[in-house]
């Protein structure tokens, strides 16, 4: 059985993968902050209509966006770490990346609130003292 927290987590990554927004609202609380490694403007989106902006991004910088899950662990605080691969490619240029990015998520009333991302394997279950 997952712990709490865990499924909003895995819910709002396979959401971005399968590029469904509404799908990433329902797991979202209202005063959601997300930051993405990969943003197009490098900054963090404000609540529901900030998640809006970001898929808004997503679709003008990338063809494809998948994003890889490796691990998910639930910290003693209540908190949960995702340890994740996210595959692009870009739309004019057809490039195409892979980067690491972990997060670390608070919870808030079984929602997604705030979440810190780690470029650097290990650093977000580090984070949770794990």
């Amino acid at each position: 059985m997952a712990a709490p927290g865990e499924y909003p987590v895995r819910a709002f990554a396979e959401a971005i993968t399968a590029d469904d927004m509404d799908r990433a609202l329902e797991v979202c609380h209202p005063e959601i902050e997300f930051l993405s490694v990969l943003a197009v403007s490098g900054r963090r989106y404000l609540g529901h209509a900030g998640i809006r902006e970001y898929f808004e991004d997503i679709h003008s910088a990338w063809a494809e966006w998948r994003v890889e899950v490796h691990d998910i662990v639930p910290g003693d605080d209540g908190r949960v770490a995702i340890v994740m691969s996210m595959h692009v490619r870009g739309k004019e240029s057809g490039a195409i990346l892979t980067e690491r990015a972990d997060h670390v998520w608070t919870i808030k009333e079984g929602l997604l609130l705030r979440n810190q991302p780690f470029r650097e394997p290990g650093d977000a279950l580090r984070e949770l003292g794990i």
